[in-house]
């Protein structure tokens, strides 16, 4: 798998990044998966929540999952991988994963919600035996308690073990999220801002190219009564700065900004417009 580029896509990423397109309806997220050498990713839970929240978001993925261009893992089809690494100590290794991911959003997340998994008898149950129990919790949990975030950052820890090199997660605005991701070594945090940086990088885009997707997201972003988007300056203080949504965007093709870790727009030394 030399050279290839693993990427997990979560549910706002894909909800907001569908919303935006060129003149002929072409979808950014439909750019973001020609980038080449990516492979990319989703967990079932972000299919489920976006079957819940955005029917028009959750027909694009279906089809996407249909024709390969996006792999959808389930649970189930991460413990299938787990037993080829770890055998027998496959569901434990699927617990451990799963307390990481629940640390990274939150430190009392495992413990209100998986706790029963700490007892469960690893040693003389069979794998149907933990499905049960892991199903059991999830539902218990319902359906608004970033149950889809916490997931996906199960799939993230599979994909680095896959790859044992950097993952890449197209993730949502919420700063939470994206401190939760970079938690894990050799991940970096995309976001719908920054992914304009990532396809000029990938794809070579063009001012011309992007400038229909500039309009449709500056459009998106009034018809959500948001007027600016947050960077950083660029000094040793990381101070952040709001400044106004097409600036941003358009600046990006100026060659203003590099992108960080987690996903925040830097500008450049020197080029900072005041």
């Amino acid at each position: 798998m030399k050279g290839k580029k693993y990427a997990l896509l979560d549910t706002d990423f894909i909800s907001k990044t569908y919303f935006i397109h060129d003149n002929a309806g072409k979808h950014l997220t439909d750019m973001i998966l020609e980038m080449p050498m990516y492979t990319f990713f989703c967990h079932q839970k972000v299919v489920e929540e976006l079957t819940r929240h955005n029917q028009d978001a959750i027909g694009w993925l279906n089809q996407k999952i249909q024709d390969g261009s996006v792999q959808c893992f389930s649970d189930g089809d991460i413990l299938k991988e787990l037993i080829k690494i770890r055998g027998d100590f496959a569901c434990a290794a699927y617990t451990q994963m799963l307390k990481a991911a629940c640390d990274a959003f939150s430190k009392s997340y495992f413990r209100d919600h998986y706790n029963t998994l700490n007892i469960f008898d690893y040693l003389n149950a069979a794998l149907p035996d933990y499905q049960k129990a892991l199903q059991q919790a999830d539902e218990e949990i319902g359906k608004h308690s970033s149950i889809g975030e916490i997931k996906s950052y199960v799939l993230l820890q599979l994909l680095a073990l896959f790859n044992g090199e950097q993952v890449y997660v197209f993730c949502s605005d919420d700063k939470v999220a994206r401190n939760g991701a970079i938690s894990f070594e050799n991940v970096r945090c995309i976001s719908a801002v920054s992914s304009f940086l990532r396809l000029k990088k990938e794809l070579l885009w063009t001012w011309d190219e992007a400038q229909p997707y500039i309009d449709s997201f500056v459009d998106f972003c009034e018809e959500h009564k948001q007027q600016t988007f947050k960077v950083i300056e660029a000094s040793d203080v990381a101070r952040v700065k709001r400044v106004p949504c097409r600036q941003v965007l358009e600046e990006i093709f100026d060659d203003r900004f590099i992108d960080l870790q987690n996903g925040f727009l830097k500008y450049r030394p020197n080029v900072e417009m005041q």
